[in-house]
């Protein structure tokens, strides 16, 4: 068995979350205090693949940088900038010195999935495969690639968001590959938005004869690059890690019930939360309604204020306000009974 890589495509700019990603990576958006990309990094991990590259654009990609540096994740993490979006085939061709005769797997960046990857990687090798698609039962099948498979889990054909019905099956933004991908990149000629699609590319390999495989993904999948994919992945993050953690924070004249995680340093009081909750570090709550299915990062303040189903990033101040369903970009200061329901928040 070859080693197996790991590349994170993390260039996209996530359009549809703005205006919170106008001047901030997608990837650093956080699901229960923890950014997207770190969720990668973690489930890459997992798998013992500990040689990972971290595909950036220019806009965006120091800030990662950044972030990345400062956690110890105990793997090796290199970046390579893409110099223009030009497609997932693009974004995966240029790792090709990274990768060398290695086997390697590729998630993009903003999805979040709780099926071992493990799996994957003995299935894929098990078959002998030259190519692995993780792919999804889905409502909207139009909105995705979508796969066509044999009995035995082969893929027969792909198509890019299809206009009519090919299948339900998507492909989740997952693949495992061999070094025998490039050559079918390197054939591939720009799509009608002027990408190179990778979902021409392994069509071409399935044309070939290549022995491309399916998985099914039988758990949840979020597409977090929207407000509803980010709440509802923290919703069920929040949900699946079950716990009361309560390290060396204080609380006074608080009522605390259901699951709650709350990091060192922060302080509660007077205030009632009903998990499942996530706080992180250093955080002033006072006087305040939270959850459920709420995460709160490190270094918030939270007065007077009622807080459900939503995300605040790093930094924030919220007084005297009401928040619903919404995402709070980091560094805000909220103040004066404000009522933001269903919003990405990025106003100062």
């Amino acid at each position: 068995m070859s080693l197996m890589k790991g590349i994170i495509l993390s260039g996209g700019k996530g359009s549809r979350l703005a205006p919170i990603t106008d001047n901030y990576p997608k990837q650093l958006v956080p699901v229960i205090g923890k950014p997207i990309l770190f969720h990668c990094i973690e489930t890459l991990k997992k798998a013992d693949i500990t040689e990972i590259q971290i595909v950036l654009n220019p806009e965006t990609g120091k800030l990662i940088e950044e972030k990345v540096h400062k956690e110890n994740f105990g793997v090796n993490i290199s970046f390579l900038y893409q110099d223009a979006p030009k497609g997932l085939a693009h974004a995966i061709g240029i790792n090709r010195e990274f990768t060398g005769d290695d086997d390697f797997t590729v998630i993009l960046g903003d999805n979040i999935f709780d099926e071992p990857l493990s799996k994957m990687v003995n299935k894929f090798y098990a078959n002998k495969a030259d190519s692995l698609i993780l792919i999804k039962e889905v409502d909207r099948p139009y909105d995705f690639g979508v796969v066509t498979f044999d009995a035995n889990g082969r893929a027969q054909s792909l198509v890019e968001k299809p206009k009519t019905f090919v299948s339900k099956h998507a492909i989740v933004g997952v693949y495992l590959f061999n070094k025998t991908i490039y050559k079918f990149i390197d054939k591939i000629e720009p799509s009608l938005r002027g990408e190179l699609e990778i979902t021409d590319a392994i069509a071409a390999q399935v044309e070939s004869k290549a022995n491309v495989i399916t998985h099914i993904l039988d758990s949840f999948w979020f597409d977090s690059g929207t407000r509803e994919g980010l709440l509802d992945a923290n919703k069920t993050l929040l949900i699946e890690s079950n716990k009361f953690d309560n390290v060396d924070s204080t609380v006074r004249d608080s009522y605390l019930h259901g699951n709650i995680s709350v990091k060192e340093k922060t302080i509660i009081e007077g205030s009632n939360l009903m998990g499942p909750i996530f706080i992180g570090k250093n955080v002033k709550i006072y006087n305040s309604t939270l959850g459920p299915f709420t995460a709160i990062s490190d270094n918030c303040v939270i007065e007077n204020s009622e807080i459900q189903d939503s995300i605040v990033m790093e930094n924030t101040m919220i007084r005297d306000s009401m928040l619903i369903s919404s995402v709070m970009h980091h560094k805000l200061d909220v103040n004066g009974k404000q009522l933001i329901i269903n919003k990405l928040y990025a106003d100062s």
